[in-house]
């Protein structure tokens, strides 16, 4: 299994906020970064499990094991939202019919 340091995942994720910076130039909607919060988890299993049968004086083992190793990533991003079309203040999302979305 491939391994990822921090300091490679910090540049992974340095990497794909200069592409997510190119990707909005020019676009109405500008997002800062406020936070970033990189959690990187490392699990690893190791269970094993055995058994035995004994028949006609003939001794059958059976034994069974069983490695896992789980890596999970979390990316949590505090995002502010400018509107560019509005001189950069913030972003005003609004309907004028009051109500919710489940409403119909």
């Amino acid at each position: 299994m491939a391994s990822i340091g921090l300091a490679a995942a910090i540049e992974e994720l340095r990497q794909e906020l200069y592409q997510a910076q190119d990707l909005g130039a020019g676009q109405q909607f500008a997002f800062g970064v406020e936070e970033a919060e990189l959690e990187l988890l490392l699990e690893l299993r190791n269970t094993g499990t055995g058994d035995g049968k004994l028949s006609f004086g003939v001794a059958t083992v059976g034994v069974g094991g069983e490695h896992s190793t789980v890596r999970t990533h979390k990316l949590t991003l505090r995002l502010s939202v400018r509107d560019r079309a509005a001189g950069g203040s913030d972003a005003e999302i609004s309907d004028s019919e009051p109500g919710s979305w489940d409403e119909e």
